[in-house]
Formats: structure tokens, C-alpha cells, sequence
């Protein structure tokens, strides 16, 4: 009845009883029946005198009630299926959404990344491993062929390889040193 559950008319019972009061309430609730009955008597002699319901009844006036266009139902087409969803891992999980708060963690990335100088330095270093690797490989395809490499490019070779095992060396000692660094901040 207009959308008002059973706890609702409760409420508005113990509204009604307090504020009219226990002696008074039967009077009104009297008073509110007689008002709605009254309102409903008028409203049948109103639609009997004006002939509505008659008028309401007629054939012609029903055709008028349709609509004049009837759109075709619509063809429902094929779904396409939705692709599979990748869950994250949990380290992704952890760079999308940090424990510590996104402000923070950006705030330890930007400090976690190298200056122009280091990136500079770093960007030499992987230079020059290439440039080493690079050697070694030429100097292991001139062995499988059969060629023995001059003796100033045999020990070039070999320290090259020194090099690039002092090198794998440093960057490992670098990254902990930067694990240690991120890990205080």
C-alpha cells in the first residue's frame, strides 16, 4: 500500500499515538475513515454525472488508446564472449596498489632511480660489456674455425673476459647496495 512496508506503519502508529495521544486516537482514526469515504462517494457521483466511464467504454475511444506504430522486435544479436581476464601477480599487485601508500612508493622509486651521471656511467658500462662480448664472440667463431688469434688478440680476449666478470661482478654489488638504500627509505 504506496510502497509503505509493515515497519513503516508501525513507526507512523507510534508517531500517531504519541503526538495525538491514547484518548484522542480512536476519535481521529474515526475522522480519517469518514473523510476517505466521503471522497470516495463524491468521486462515483462526479464520473456517473459527467458519464466518463461511458464515454471511457466506447469502441472508437479504445481504438485511439493503441498506439499508431508498433516497432518490430528487435532481432537479438549473437554475444560476443567476453576475452578471459588475467589476474595479476602478486608483485603487479604490489606496484598497482602499495602497502605503504602510492605517494610513498613513488616517492622511494624517484629516489631508487639513478641520476643523469650514473645513468650515464651505467649506460657506458653496458657499452662496453657488449663491446667485451662482442669479442669474446669473435674470438670463439675465429677457435671453431680453425684460427688461432694473434697473440696481442688472445689477450685481449682474456681480458676481456676479466673485465666483464669484474663488471657482473659490480652490478651485483651496486643492486644490493640500491636494495639496501630503497629498503631504509
Amino acid at each position: 500500500m504506496f510502497g509503505i512496508g509493515g515497519t513503516e506503519l508501525i513507526v507512523i502508529g507510534i508517531v500517531l499515538l504519541i503526538a495525538v495521544g491514547p484518548d484522542r486516537l480512536p476519535k481521529l482514526l474515526k475522522a480519517v475513515v469518514r473523510g476517505y469515504r466521503e471522497f470516495r462517494r463524491a468521486t462515483r457521483d462526479l464520473r456517473a454525472s459527467t458519464g466518463i466511464d461511458e464515454i471511457l467504454q466506447d469502441e472508437d475511444l479504445r481504438d485511439l488508446r493503441k498506439p499508431l506504430y508498433v516497432p518490430p522486435p528487435k532481432q537479438s544479436k549473437p554475444v560476443p564472449a567476453k576475452p578471459a581476464r588475467r589476474t595479476l601477480s602478486y608483485s603487479e599487485r604490489v606496484q598497482e596498489d602499495p602497502p605503504e601508500g602510492v605517494d610513498v612508493a613513488e616517492i622511494r622509486d624517484a629516489a631508487a632511480r639513478p641520476g643523469p651521471e650514473e645513468a650515464e656511467r651505467i649506460r657506458a658500462d653496458k657499452i662496453a660489456a657488449a663491446e667485451r662480448d662482442d669479442a669474446v664472440r669473435q674470438a670463439k667463431i675465429a677457435a671453431a674455425e680453425g684460427r688461432d688469434a694473434p697473440d696481442d688478440e688472445a689477450e685481449r680476449i682474456r681480458q676481456a673476459k676479466i673485465d666483464a666478470a669484474e663488471a657482473r661482478a659490480d652490478g651485483d654489488r651496486r643492486s644490493s647496495d640500491r636494495s639496501r638504500a630503497g629498503g631504509e627509505g
